[in-house]
């Protein structure tokens, strides 16, 4: 995972430089001079992190179904980090960062990671009792091929199916996609069902070495995970409780 520092090195960052980040309410960039922040919560109501704004300002937008309200280029960089695999329409807002910014970097968790089944944690809202692929309000995978994005639904019902159940993943924890100008993206969905199953065999087949199988498809796990899961349970600790 990149820390500002490495971002402000490699994507060499000035002082001066008007920078936005969309999204960025959950976790701010501290060591980043963010000028602007959209996001549809405040950084002070963000849930799990609540803090105060470190951006000189604060736009509330829903990136959804809103244009961003900024000129053409206004801005030097754009930050977008872990925001548009939670959206249902993320394409809009891809398009937008393009128009008001010069150039910027887009993080989301790897396709790889967000494909490994999750272990029994009763306390997790996300999961409850049982395995579920990655984190389940994600809604696409996001993978780098050269200067495009591609952008394929995350299908649970594909996921599910014994030709996807994984359990480790060894690649790289993130797709980090850096742009210039404009950003170049293909759209895979799940209209052509049968498309959509040969791109995940496609990925399955050229990340192999990274991508270990298990049986998935039960409400069991190691019997050390299921103790603990009910010790926290009756302790009342884990997501659900926070």
């Amino acid at each position: 995972m990149l820390t500002d520092k490495e971002i402000i090195a490699k994507y060499n960052l000035k002082p001066t430089d008007k920078i936005l980040d969309v999204g960025g309410s959950m976790k701010q960039h501290t060591d980043i001079n963010i000028d602007t922040l959209v996001d549809i919560v405040h950084p002070k109501k963000a849930p799990y992190y609540p803090s105060k704004l470190k951006a000189k300002r604060f736009i509330k937008l829903d990136i959804q179904s809103n244009k961003l309200p900024f000129k053409n280029k206004e801005f030097d960089f754009c930050l977008c980090t872990h925001t548009i695999e939670d959206l249902n329409w993320p394409f809009l807002i891809l398009d937008e960062m393009a128009r008001v910014a010069k150039r910027g970097l887009i993080i989301t968790p790897s396709r790889g990671e967000d494909m490994v089944f999750t272990s029994f944690d009763i306390t997790n809202w996300m999961t409850g009792g049982r395995r579920v692929p990655g984190l389940a309000h994600h809604k696409w995978f996001f993978e780098k091929r050269g200067k495009t994005l591609y952008v394929v639904t995350k299908n649970y019902p594909l996921l599910y199916s014994s030709k996807f159940q994984f359990t480790k993943w060894t690649g790289s924890d993130e797709c980090k996609f850096y742009w210039e100008k404009k950003i170049k993206y293909k759209v895979i969905g799940d209209l052509d069902f049968h498309l959509l199953i040969k791109e995940y065999r496609r990925f399955v087949e050229k990340n192999k070495k990274h991508l270990i199988k298990g049986r998935v498809l039960v409400y069991f796990d190691k019997p050390f995970q299921i103790i603990k899961g009910w010790v926290k349970l009756l302790l009342k600790r884990g997501k659900g409780f926070e």
